[in-house]
């Protein structure tokens, strides 16, 4: 599911699960206690595991940080590892630095990351109980990981969100000083609302995982369309649907044929454009017995993806031509 994770719930609070109130992220109901344009808090840290250590302080006018909050046990932050390491090597030379979080043990940090090796080849270091977690994700009421913020030359908090989410874009507005951080303000502002319509969904689908689960269940089509509805056309939340209906493990009634359409509807209205749809609706086309559409709509998926997720979308195409 690491595909689904890099591009379908972009500016969006994510987390690791199954459902979609896993996937999304819990709602953010109430308005942000911190914003955009906040002196960003310094970072207390018990310990760096690797790189040296970062004082935000000391690049104050010169230097950019990127801190993203993490966990070895997130199948998602996996998942944006490679990503946030191709950043680094990307912008290292136009003076941002990152820094990975996670409140885990060193016991259970270090050996993940001596695994990584140069795949995770970023500075990386331990939070002093939730300190810098209470001055960043809870200030900014984010309750999913992985989550990023950017800290820009002036010390103030530019940009929050996924790091497969618009990071890198954020990156070369802030580096090249043509950020608009009222725009961006707006934007985060905007998530709430979005978010909050969430939270219904996630009930919905909630039912339609509770029913699904039963074998041979008879009710799942109007839990179904009901979902479908309150999607109001977001491809995100398609994709979303789509693929927990074709892959969630707790359903024992898995109606392919639903979430074949829903796919299909996901890629049509994002025009067509996004691997990880194109990657579930080429799912859902297997699923459903209909090998070679499932290829031609994979090769695409392949073609638009980025380098570090072509690997995994290929894996999927040699299945569905039997290979």
């Amino acid at each position: 599911m690491t595909l689904r994770s890099r591009f379908s719930f972009v500016a969006l609070s994510m987390a690791c699960g199954l459902s979609l109130g896993f996937l999304l992220g819990p709602a953010i109901l109430n308005a942000q206690a911190a914003r955009l344009g906040d002196p960003a808090k310094p970072l207390s840290l018990a310990k760096t595991v690797k790189g040296t250590a970062v004082d935000l302080s000391a690049g104050k006018g010169k230097q950019v940080y990127v801190v993203e909050f993490w966990a070895t046990w997130c199948g998602p932050c996996r998942t944006s590892i490679p990503h946030l390491t191709e950043l680094q090597k990307r912008f290292k030379d136009q003076g941002v630095t990152f820094v990975g979080i996670s409140d885990e043990t060193e016991d259970e940090v270090r050996p993940f990351v001596d695994k990584m090796g140069a795949k995770m080849d970023y500075a990386v270091a331990l939070d002093d109980d939730r300190k810098t977690s209470r001055d960043y994700m809870q200030a900014f009421r984010q309750n999913g990981i992985p989550t990023a913020f950017v800290v820009d030359q002036q010390g103030r908090i530019a940009w929050v969100g996924h790091p497969m989410g618009g990071l890198d874009q954020a990156l070369e507005q802030i580096v090249a000083a043509k950020y608009d951080l009222a725009a961006a303000q707006k934007e985060f502002d905007g998530r709430a609302a979005r978010e909050a319509r969430l939270q219904d969904l996630n009930k919905a689908f909630g039912k339609y995982m509770e029913a699904a689960s039963k074998p041979d269940a008879k009710d799942l089509a109007p839990l179904g369309e009901a979902l479908v509805t309150m999607a109001e056309k977001d491809p995100q939340i398609l994709n979303a649907i789509a693929w927990n209906v074709l892959t969630a493990p707790v359903i024992k009634t898995r109606d392919t044929a639903f979430a074949l359409k829903v796919a299909e509807a996901a890629v049509g209205a994002s025009g067509g454009k996004e691997a990880a749809l194109l990657d579930t609706y080429a799912r859902a086309l297997f699923d459903n017995g209909k090998k070679a559409e499932a290829v031609a709509q994979q090769k695409k998926a392949i073609e638009l993806a980025p380098a570090a997720a072509k690997a995994e979308l290929e894996a999927s195409l040699r299945k569905y031509e039997g290979k």
